[in-house]
């Protein structure tokens, strides 16, 4: 008997929904910001795109494919979202992998409104109390498997901006969609992700940026004590580029901070560039 299904009561393809991402979260993904016709940082993404379908025994597709892929989705807009997803090709059922090919998706959403007061006065952060899942295989890895982060954004308060999300031992390692960074005596310090978290674009970014501004950086063990005794500290990713941190449980900072400005004009990011010069 082949195989059939329904979607809503309709018969679909049988192929889309055997999808291995469907069943099992099996495959990665990047977000990236698409701007004046370029894919922002495309050489990074595809980099740790490739690094991480490694990491799952997946093979990535071609870097050139992709590149026409996003041109194609993207004729006409000047500014969007892209969302690339590569996915195990579906080869039965059960959990154990038959395929290393992938099969990938190219999505474009609209372009995000950013406001202004988040770069130039900086964003509230909350500790969210839903902890990461810990399996080291897969920390670093921008999988498929985000339902700690769709937990964690349930129910916030009304002006929280973002959530930090903490480990088994107390230990913070990122908020629910960015990298975290704190600076301490005009050092930067960032957690520590052997465990668990995202080895995001802009928290690589950022890190090059301080090597090149002779900026100490390091990564590290990271309590919500800690953070609360920081100087300054900022949030990250590809999409927003560089939030600072203005309030933090009951620490509140004057934002952004020498450091996290003079990082915000090093990064480039095209929309930190729109807000703070």
């Amino acid at each position: 008997m082949s195989v059939e299904a329904l979607h809503e009561g309709r018969l679909c393809d049988a192929g889309t929904a055997q999808s291995r991402a469907l069943h099992y979260g099996d495959g990665v993904f990047r977000t990236l910001l698409w701007r004046d016709g370029a894919a922002i940082d495309w050489a990074l993404h595809h980099d740790k795109l490739v690094r991480d379908c490694a990491a799952l025994s997946l093979d990535p597709p071609d870097g050139q494919v992709l590149a026409d892929d996003l041109a194609l989705l993207m004729r006409g807009r000047s500014q969007a979202v892209a969302k690339i997803i590569v996915a195990r090709r579906a080869g039965g059922r059960g959990y154990q992998a038959r395929e290393r090919a992938g099969e990938r998706w190219v999505l474009a959403y609209p372009a995000p409104a950013p406001r202004a007061a988040d770069y130039r006065e900086g964003v509230v952060a909350a500790l969210s109390t839903v902890g990461l899942s810990e399996q080291p295989l897969l920390a670093g890895i921008k999988h498929l498997n985000r339902l700690d982060q769709v937990l964690a954004s349930r129910d916030w308060a009304a002006d929280v901006d973002e959530v930090l999300m903490c480990r088994g031992d107390g230990a913070v390692v990122c908020g629910s969609r960015s990298n975290l960074f704190a600076v301490r005596d005009g050092g930067l310090i960032t957690p520590m992700l052997d465990r668990c978290g995202v080895a995001g674009i802009m928290r690589h970014r950022i890190l090059d940026c301080a090597a090149r501004m002779n900026l100490p950086a390091r990564e590290a063990v990271l309590h919500p004590a800690d953070l609360l005794a920081a100087d300054e500290a900022f949030v990250c990713n590809a999409v927003i580029g560089i939030w600072p941190l203005r309030q933090f449980a009951a620490r509140t900072w004057r934002a952004p901070g020498p450091v996290t400005r003079a990082l915000m004009r090093e990064s480039g990011h095209p929309l930190v560039l729109d807000h703070v010069g």
